[in-house]
């Protein structure tokens, strides 16, 4: 009886505690139909099926802010916006979610947030970034000002881009591909896509004599296959090349269990694997890697397509002397013969196609283990990101050479498997991803129509052309110029500036920032599958990027070779050429918008410009080390590079006439400031230096070389 009694207590009590609740939920659920009624107050509700709160905020009439004596006072309606956010950020409601986010607060025309400072800081990052920096605090890493919310960015393009994908204005070769995609997901049909994408390989697989095997790997490798030899693009002498480098030992195991599951007999699995259980072996027959090789594979690459036709003598092609993957399959087509070593590239091909359908779904049961691994057969850094781009691995402005070209023009299917399985309710997600993978240049397309004003677009030509020729100045004069050993490299240097192109990724194509070849894209029919778009637009990128190669094309007109939302830029540098490339995820505020004054524009993305520019000083061997020295004394050596890239885009800057002393630190302080973790580094960053100044110190660095070699009129320069 005592706990029937118990239980029962605990009953009424939940009872009447769940209907005063209700009453309460009711009696506000009324007042806020009242004074909604009434234009008193607004729902936060946001709509959703599974939303049944009854919140409100109230509002203030006019007459309400005349009693409260703050309609004038704007440092009040500031601090009311800003409510529970940092300085510098404002208040909003999520349009999806309901959720109150804060965001960048937009500045213009000048750029320059006075909110986020704190003039009584002893340092310029603090004059200019102590609030903001003070308000909120990370445990590991950096958390810059300018960069903090790159991937908000992101997710906002990528909404737009969603509301183009609807399978009834399926218009682009995107939405096509995204509309089969989803139809694919939805409906399990993914194996037999792969299927299909493998039969449409196979014809063209030749093996009969050597060197129709070896146009078979440049065929198979002009889809980004897992072939032997891979063929990519590279630079030698400032002219573009062809450049076949070491491929992959596929395993045996897994080359039978892509063809049982593309559909091929037992006796060609057992010939498959025993081709490849030779090239594996130790102490296999490995033939030496010729140029007569290397022009087989890159010719098979692009045979009997619409690229024939501007092939000529300028074409030329490079290879690597050492082939480890090649000469084993050409030593195991001289021991083994041409039935086994046609039945191996059968299954490269099998492999080829599962691995483009783990582009956008999991591969289950562990038929390729490779296709989560395969970074381990042939690793290459940085990481892949989509067919042609690498995965940046530096968050700050950065010059790169011609081996970050050859790496992302090599980029394999298998190394763009997605990341977790696709279901019925992450198909469209999924799609979208597989999307970005497949067709970066269309992405980089809608990135720049979606950040990017024809007013500001417009207004950038002008910025680079008057950067340019500043740049150019500075590096002649002595005081950047003679971190220069000889004047001839000096000199050199100038050129590069003078004959510098500026790059913005999804530029329209032939005007001043774009390429100037119009992308040919591949030959679809209603009846391919998700899977087959995936292969035929694999090759539409290979011959796209093959163009320039074999038409003597500028340098400037390669690809990008990251992700079009980074908030990024860097610079392609060459022996006697340099090209600029800018992301369009890095034109934005703070960096840039198109009402911003001159004097704000020309400091922030005009600074990162004059930085790329002025890599052309980041040949290390061509310096002055004992000059070089005394000018960088506040950094550290490993960051030398970009130090004086920073110090000559800084001085290049002051020869603009609204440019001067002041604004240039303050930008450069106030893009660069941010957060520091408390916690120790680990053990991973510490064993990399830090290619670039670190966070604050960028800009008090850049602000104290200012102030001693460029003083305010009046100050006595530093000794």
């Amino acid at each position: 009886m005592p706990n029937d009694e118990s239980q029962l207590v605990v009953f009424i009590s939940l009872a009447v505690a769940g209907f005063v609740a209700l009453l309460n939920h009711a009696t506000v659920c009324g007042e806020r139909h009242d004074c909604t009624r009434k234009g008193t107050c607004y729902s936060l509700n946001s709509g959703g099926v599974l939303d049944y709160s009854c919140s409100f905020r109230t509002t203030v009439t006019p007459a309400g802010f005349a009693l409260l004596n703050i309609s004038s006072q704007r440092d009040t309606m500031q601090s009311l916006e800003r409510g529970v956010c940092a300085p510098g950020l404002r208040q909003q409601v999520d349009v999806q979610t309901g959720e109150l986010r804060c965001v960048r607060k937009r500045m213009y025309p000048a750029a320059l947030n006075e909110e986020i400072g704190d003039p009584s800081g002893t340092s310029d990052h603090q004059r200019y970034c102590g609030k903001w920096i003070d308000a909120g605090s990370i445990a590991r890493g950096d958390q810059k000002w300018a960069f903090y919310d790159d991937g908000s960015t992101a997710e906002a393009v990528d909404d737009l881009i969603r509301a183009k994908g609807n399978a009834r204005i399926a218009t682009t070769d995107v939405a096509k591909f995204r509309s089969a995609c989803r139809t694919m997901v939805t409906s399990n049909s993914a194996g037999a896509s792969a299927r299909q994408a493998y039969a449409m390989l196979a014809p063209q697989l030749k093996a009969d004599s050597p060197g129709n095997a070896l146009t078979t790997v440049g065929y198979l490798a002009s889809h980004y296959c897992d072939t032997p030899a891979l063929v990519g693009i590279s630079v030698r002498d400032n002219v573009f090349v062809a450049k076949v480098s070491p491929g992959v030992l596929l395993p045996a195991q897994e080359l039978k269990n892509a063809l049982f599951v593309a559909g091929e007999s037992r006796d060609t699995r057992d010939l498959a694997m025993a081709f490849a259980e030779a090239m594996a072996a130790p102490g296999a027959l490995a033939n030496a890697v010729t140029e007569a090789h290397a022009q087989v594979v890159t010719q098979g690459a692009h045979a009997g397509t619409w690229i024939d036709g501007f092939v000529g003598p300028s074409f030329s092609i490079a290879y690597d002397l050492v082939n480890d993957p090649l000469s084993r399959f050409m030593g195991a087509y001289e021991t083994q013969g041409a039935t086994q070593a046609l039945a191996y590239l059968q299954g490269v091909a099998a492999v080829c196609a599962l691995s483009a359908r783990a582009v956008v779904t999991a591969e289950e049961g562990n038929v390729l283990p490779m296709v989560w691994g395969m970074q381990a057969h042939t690793p290459r850094a940085p990481t892949a990101a989509a067919l042609g781009r690498l995965r940046e691995t530096d968050r700050d402005l950065f010059a790169t050479h011609t081996a970050a070209l050859e790496n992302a023009s090599t980029v394999r299917l298998s190394s763009l498997s997605a990341i977790s399985a696709a279901t019925h309710l992450g198909a469209r997600e999924a799609c979208l991803d597989a999307a970005r993978r497949v067709f970066p240049d269309d992405f980089d397309r809608l990135a720049f129509n979606a950040l990017i004003t024809p007013a500001l677009y417009a207004r950038l030509e002008t910025v680079a052309s008057a950067l340019r020729q500043a740049t150019a100045l500075t590096v002649t004069e002595d005081l950047i110029g003679n971190v220069f050993d000889d004047y001839p490299d000096r000199q050199a240097a100038v050129n590069k500036v003078n004959a510098a192109r500026v790059r913005i990724a999804g530029a329209p194509r032939g005007s001043w920032a774009g390429v100037e070849r119009e992308f040919r894209g591949p030959d679809l029919t209603s009846d391919d599958t998700a899977i087959a778009i995936v292969l035929k637009q694999a090759r539409a990128v290979f011959l796209d990027r093959l163009l320039p190669v074999v038409s003597n094309m500028d340098v400037c007109e390669h690809p990008a070779l990251y992700d079009g939302l980074s908030r990024n830029a860097y610079l392609l540098l060459g022996s006697t050429s340099a090209c600029v490339m800018i992301l369009p995820g890095l034109v934005v505020p703070p960096f840039a918008d198109e009402r911003y004054d001159d004097a704000s524009l020309y400091t922030r993305l005009g600074f990162v410009i004059a930085h790329e520019f002025s890599h052309v000083t980041a040949l290390e061997q061509q310096w002055d080390l004992e000059y070089t020295g005394k000018l960088l004394q506040a950094y550290e050596i490993a960051t030398h590079v970009e130090a004086i890239a920073d110090l000559s885009a800084a001085t290049a800057l002051l020869r603009l006439p609204f440019a001067s002393n002041e604004t240039v630190c303050a930008s450069v302080s106030q893009l660069f400031c941010g957060r520091v973790g408390w916690l120790p580094q680990s053990s991973t960053a510490l064993s990399a230096p830090a290619r670039h100044p670190a966070t604050n110190l960028r800009g008090d660095n850049a602000c104290e070389f200012l102030r001693r070699y460029f003083p305010p009129e009046g100050t006595p320069p530093h000794s």
